[in-house]
């Protein structure tokens, strides 16, 4: 026997083996960032659905927690899961904008509850009053809102994840 009849058989099932171990890695890491890349998508799904007042819970005084906050344990468990899914899996930026969007959609609440005194019918005065704080909650809801669908692609051409791309519109557009 000669050194190239044991070694290079030996070198070749050597390199396949590493190539397989390779490709499963590569595989399994292409799957848990598909995994991570779903769940964020949820995630920022049910942001853009549960926007209300008193998730910004966190942000606000103690006296408008008692009014404002979470009420009852429906409102205390949706404001548990859409925080701890956030802080695991939304971006920095979209962490940041949802807790700056639900403190404006507080700050037109609060001034509803404790400003007006008819909601149904406000005075010229009150919509005065309310007309800036209106327009940062829009303004911050539409930010939130292009900020997700950048993050996402939803308007690229070439999804990262093109099986994903919808053809028909969405409601978020």
């Amino acid at each position: 026997m000669t050194l190239e009849t044991t070694l290079l058989p030996a070198l070749a099932i050597g390199a396949s083996v590493w190539v397989a171990i390779a490709s499963m890695r590569a595989q399994r890491r292409l799957a848990e960032d598909e995994r991570k890349w779903l769940r964020r998508a949820d995630l920022y799904v049910d942001l853009m659905k549960h926007q209300y007042p008193y998730l910004a819970e966190q942000q606000m005084d103690p006296g408008d927690r008692v009014y404002f906050g979470a009420q009852g344990p429906e409102q205390q468990a949706l404001l548990r899961s859409l925080t701890a899914r956030c802080d695991a899996f939304a971006s920095a930026a979209v962490r940041q904008q949802w807790k700056a969007t639900t403190l404006a959609l507080h700050d037109v609440s609060v001034f509803i509850g404790e400003v007006m005194a008819d909601p149904m019918n406000p005075t010229r005065e009150e919509e005065q009053q309310a007309a800036p704080l209106v327009q940062a909650r829009d303004t911050a809801q539409a930010e939130l809102r292009n900020l997700i669908r950048a993050e996402l692609g939803t308007d690229n051409r070439r999804s990262r994840w093109p099986r994903l791309r919808r053809t028909e519109p969405t409601a978020l557009a």
